[in-house]
């Protein structure tokens, strides 16, 4: 008997209510698992090549960039997949909507981002290195055909063309290692991915669905979306500065190669959240549907999710915090041995990073996105005062203290003080304490 007539005999019930979602968690782990393992080998080559001081100041670019790239999302995202869920019939306008607002918040995007760098006092080539990373924004307004294959949890069809160019990018950033390119064309292939990224989008979507020309654009579908998701887009920057003002930070008080110890360790660590943003994208139409059958049901999923998430976190953290440092000297080579320790770190990070994600389901199905806001502007803002403070002292080392104390007052401390956050607050604690009982997910 074949592994999967097994599965098909012990779990027959659960495999046919949620085949659709199995394939969808599928197709998007084969999908980033293929691309995040090609980009931690390019990753791991590049930094190589750049050594700490180029690669820092690579990464301290994006990560000034991608502070202000919540202005060109405008906090759409969950909200898009979750008004796709609910009415297919308007997928016309909502994505020419959406489409028309990203566009409009990524030019936002750049002009503030501009008016920002006169006072940061940059060198002219880090100014220029921010310029291009910061164009490629303006090709991420066509990530709104993502939201309506996650909403009809038809992932499969965006993967089959983005793992290709992905891929085709990896391939390209091995070849700029191989001709020894100069630093600035590593920013330049970050423009030309995205470009190349948004061509992948207009084809699956035409070969699946039909024409974009059929997109409208309606200003009271905008209104009321925006009504909606400002909380969240603002959410979006606050937790932006949150996750990136530490190498920024570390930039500007320390110097390039500390931030690039910091990114080595912390792009390492970034291809464990694939998992979490995939459990997510997967589930929560199912929590979203939960929701309008019973409370009992809501709740017993977004509990299971949590479960999950939590689960997730002791598989991946427990291995990478005792083998980090021999790992990370091994890879990236003697030059990086102080991102090592830094990985160990950023382990135990993952269980805030997590949480943080499974509890985003509840934050959109309960529409709480103000509330949201105040607790994430706490963190950003404690995050600033805690690095500070901790990195003048300890380095590096007090910016992952910061970054995680911070995430305690986001996620947790603030929820204490808010009763229906506190109801959530006991789902996701519960979860925590009985994560063996998968057999209860969904």
């Amino acid at each position: 008997m074949s592994f999967r007539s097994s599965i098909l005999k012990l779990f027959p019930e659960y495999v046919h209510r949620f085949r659709k979602y199995i394939e969808n968690a599928a197709w998007l782990l084969f999908e980033k698992g293929l691309t995040l393992g090609a980009g931690v080998f390019v990753g791991i080559y590049t930094a190589r090549y750049l050594h700490p001081e180029n690669f820092g100041l690579l990464n301290y670019a994006i990560s000034y960039v991608a502070i202000f790239s919540a202005f060109a999302s405008l906090g759409l995202d969950q909200i898009m997949i979750r008004e796709l869920v609910k009415a297919r019939d308007r997928r016309d306008v909502l994505l020419g909507t959406a489409f028309v607002l990203k566009l409009a918040g990524s030019f936002i995007l750049v002009l503030v981002m501009l008016g920002t760098m006169v006072f940061m006092k940059h060198p002219f080539f880090t100014n220029m290195m921010i310029i291009i990373i910061a164009c490629s924004e303006l090709f991420k307004v066509f990530e709104v055909v993502n939201f309506f294959f996650q909403s009809q949890v038809q992932s499969k069809y965006v993967v089959q063309v983005q793992t290709f160019i992905n891929l085709s990018i990896s391939f390209s950033k091995i070849a700029l290692v191989l001709i020894e390119a100069p630093l600035v064309w590593f920013a330049v292939i970050i423009l030309i991915g995205t470009m190349l990224n948004a061509l992948g989008y207009i084809f699956a979507y035409h070969k699946r669905e039909g024409k974009m020309r059929l997109w409208t654009f309606n200003k009271s579908v905008a209104g009321s979306l925006l009504h909606e998701s400002w909380p969240l887009a603002l959410y979006g920057i606050a937790l932006n500065i949150q996750t990136r003002i530490d190498q920024v930070m570390l930039g500007k008080m320390l110097n390039n190669a500390e931030v690039g110890q910091y990114s080595a360790a912390l792009k390492f660590i970034e291809v464990f959240g694939f998992a979490p943003m995939v459990i997510i994208s997967t589930l929560l139409p199912a929590v979203t549907k939960a929701k309008a059958v019973s409370l009992e049901l809501y709740h017993n999923r977004l509990l299971s999710l949590y479960r999950v998430m939590f689960l997730v976190f002791l598989l991946m953290a427990i291995p990478l915090y005792f083998f980090a440092e021999p790992v990370i000297t091994l890879l990236f080579g003697q030059e990086y041995q102080a991102a090592g320790y830094l990985l160990s770190l950023f382990a135990l990070r993952l269980f805030f990073y997590n949480m943080g994600v499974g509890k985003s389901a509840f934050i959109v199905n309960e529409s709480l996105f103000r509330y949201s806001l105040i607790t994430i502007i706490l963190g950003a803002a404690s995050n600033i005062v805690f690095n500070y403070f901790l990195i003048p002292i300890y380095g590096t080392v007090g910016a992952v203290m910061s970054s995680m104390m911070s995430f305690v007052v986001s996620i947790f401390a603030v929820d204490v003080f808010y009763a229906k956050t506190r109801q959530n607050q006991k789902l996701m604690f519960k979860g925590m304490a009985t994560f063996w009982k998968l057999k209860d997910v969904l």
